[in-house]
């Protein structure tokens, strides 16, 4: 029995190694960006329409293009539009530039996304498969790498980047830049919205006292409706 439980462990050893060589082959080259970011207006981008908005069309066509793992890309790029929705609405409330955190809420996990995409090209082409802790092990130690690279072979404006980059790092709100504060928060309302059933009841009120925000202006931002607009219109569209 011992020896079947080594020969399993170092099998599954084995498939990650290979695995994350591929993934590293596929992330050699970025995608370019499909626009210029300083042309970007998210005043325009983060509003309810029939359709999304085409720059975000056409970056959603970059980015949620990997076989065997494009439903898991299409829900964390539909939690990214959202996220962005979310902090241009709020970003005003909090003393932040509402165009630069909607970026860096629109870009906060483009790294997990290309390593998510790169992994979904490995398994279809060696017919391997990784497991769930396999895979948030690979977003984790890649996606922050991956996200630094984007930022500027993108030439994302600089401000945006920076927020992009640490909002994860945020630990004490008093202290919490507002721009990343801003993103964080956004994060939040996006999942509530998205994934309500997966969401401890408080979290969001907890995080808003801690970040010294007046209520009332989470429930304002809360009770904007074409943000569930935009999400059903994300919902139609299949790149």
């Amino acid at each position: 029995m011992l020896n079947r439980m080594k020969t399993a462990s170092s099998e599954s050893l084995d498939l990650r190694r290979e695995i994350r060589t591929g993934i590293q082959e596929e992330l050699r080259v970025l995608p370019d960006t499909p626009f210029e970011w300083a042309s970007f207006e998210p005043g325009k981008a983060f509003i309810a329409g029939a359709t999304p908005d085409p720059k975000l069309v056409q970056l959603s066509r970059i980015i949620c293009n990997a076989p065997a793992r494009t439903a898991e890309l299409r829900s964390m790029w539909n939690e990214s539009v959202i996220t962005a929705a979310f902090a241009w609405r709020l970003a005003p409330h909090l003393g932040s530039d509402a165009d630069s955190c909607a970026i860096a809420g629109l870009l906060h996990r483009v790294g997990d996304l290309l390593t998510l995409r790169a992994l979904g090209a490995v398994e279809y082409a060696t017919r391997l498969r990784i497991d769930g802790p396999g895979k948030a092990e690979l977003c984790v130690e890649l996606g922050e790498q991956q996200l630094e690279r984007v930022v500027r072979a993108w030439r994302i404006p600089p401000r945006a980047a920076l927020t992009a980059a640490e909002w994860r790092r945020l630990r004490d709100f008093p202290a919490a830049a507002a721009d990343s504060t801003t993103v964080y928060l956004s994060r939040l309302l996006a999942l509530e919205l998205i994934s309500p059933q997966f969401c401890a009841p408080g979290v969001l009120e907890t995080a808003v006292e801690e970040a010294r925000v007046n209520p009332a202006v989470l429930a304002r931002v809360r009770a904007d409706r074409s943000i569930p607009m935009l999400l059903v219109s994300l919902a139609t569209f299949q790149p």
